[in-house]
């Protein structure tokens, strides 16, 4: 019976995974995205989610660094900003540069070349090295967010794209909810934040091993990716104006972003030095930022057909996000605490429908889709840099890292009014 069973069964298993490793195409586009086409995106999902550790993780990472380095709020807020301000300064040029290239290439080199920068942050003997050491840390890493849109259209079926990213959120989320949770606990254990960062890069090593093997051009998909990119009848910096939706969707990106790092960043050491909160109980606080976001996140190509009005889709997460800041630093209830920071998590499910806007604009072409999702990821950029530092030179000119909170909670109230002027139907 069982080998019957074995003779039925293996060639079935062995049809079914060699249906969804095979590309699948016809002229209008790809039918469907092979099992392969997910592996590759997962893993540039989590080269990017392994490389933003570094900046979401330093508040957890942060008390532990101080001391070594004896780092002032100042220093703490731009260790922060450098990270999001380079990302932010680069994408625009790297998204239109690097978009004439094929981008497995492209990202396969950003992870062969981020692993080894990635020790020196371990090896930071202070303030200086630190910085040099993570500014150059997400430079190399921005090639593969510059490129990440085209990765998208070489091996996804475009019905997918929000689905895709909303798993890729998944994926991300409950890396940094361990990361985040754990990470004071495994430092301690550890005996040096420095083993934090070794591990990172091995971590990233590994990956730059496994997209080499899986991402193979030969079995893309969309094997017109050379054509695709290289006969554009318009400059991709082109889309910037004739797309001016676009410029909506980075403010709002900008405010979401600000809140995230700014609390990130400053929370655990607020509450550790304001409320008497241990950092070993602050860091897994700081986690429920990911624990809705985890299975969550999985609701977002769900949320990217439900809200077919835009205007909706953009404004009420910006306008959630500065009440929930504002509950998160004023309140002095831990159990409140615990819910508004779940549910400022859960507020970017609808982020992966946001970076996927651009895709349905009218007759835009793949390299413009990156210049455009490049000026929206350097506006995130700009956010995630401000957040912190706004946090920063607040708390320090005002004595308290709370008014500090308060006015990035506040400055991020851009974005509310950036979701209202957005068009409301699709494609506009």
């Amino acid at each position: 019976m069982a080998s019957r069973i074995a003779n039925f069964a293996i060639p079935k298993v062995r049809q079914f995974f060699k249906l969804m490793l095979s590309p699948t195409s016809h002229p209008d586009g790809i039918e469907r995205t092979s099992l392969r086409g997910w592996i590759v995106l997962m893993l540039c999902q989590l080269q990017l989610s392994s490389l933003r550790l570094s900046s979401f993780v330093l508040g957890v990472l942060l008390p532990f660094i101080a001391q070594d380095l004896a780092l002032s709020p100042v220093q703490v807020g731009l260790l922060q900003g450098v990270w999001w301000v380079t990302a932010a300064v680069a994408l625009l040029p790297f998204g239109v540069w690097f978009s004439r290239y094929r981008p497995v290439s492209i990202t396969w080199l950003s992870m062969l070349v981020v692993a080894p920068v990635l020790l020196l942050q371990g090896l930071a003997n202070g303030f200086l090295m630190l910085f040099v050491a993570r500014f150059l840390a997400v430079l190399f890493h921005s090639l593969t967010i510059a490129v990440r849109p085209l990765l998208f259209h070489q091996w996804a079926e475009r019905r997918q794209y929000a689905l895709i990213n909303a798993v890729g959120l998944s994926l991300h989320s409950l890396l940094l909810a361990i990361a985040v949770s754990a990470g004071a606990l495994l430092i301690v254990w550890l005996g040096s934040w420095r083993s934090a960062y070794y591990l990172q890069a091995a971590f990233v090593a590994a990956q730059a091993i496994a997209f080499v093997l899986v991402a193979r051009e030969s079995k893309a998909p969309a094997q017109d990716i050379d054509d695709a990119l290289q006969n554009q009848p318009t400059n991709p910096l082109s889309a910037l104006r004739k797309y001016k939706q676009g410029w909506l969707i980075a403010i709002t990106m900008f405010s979401l972003a600000s809140v995230w790092t700014g609390i990130v960043t400053f929370l655990p050491t607020l509450l550790q030095e304001d409320r008497g909160i241990e950092i070993t109980l602050g860091g897994p606080l700081l986690g429920f930022l990911y624990y809705g976001l985890i299975p969550g996140a999985l609701a977002g190509g769900w949320v990217n057909w439900k809200f077919s009005n835009r205007r909706v889709l953009l404004a009420v997460p910006a306008l959630l996000n500065v009440l929930l800041a504002l509950a998160i630093v004023l309140t002095t209830d831990t159990m409140l605490l615990a819910l508004a920071i779940t549910a400022l998590g859960l507020v970017w499910i609808a982020v992966p429908a946001l970076e996927m806007l651009p895709f349905e604009f009218d007759d835009i072409r793949p390299r413009e889709v990156a210049a455009v999702s490049a000026l929206i990821a350097m506006f995130a950029g700009l956010g995630f840099a401000a957040g912190p530092i706004i946090v920063g030179v607040v708390a320090e000119l005002s004595g308290g890292l709370q008014t500090g909170l308060v006015v990035m909670a506040l400055t991020s109230g851009i974005g509310v009014i950036a979701g209202l002027l957005y068009p409301p139907s699709r494609g506009d």
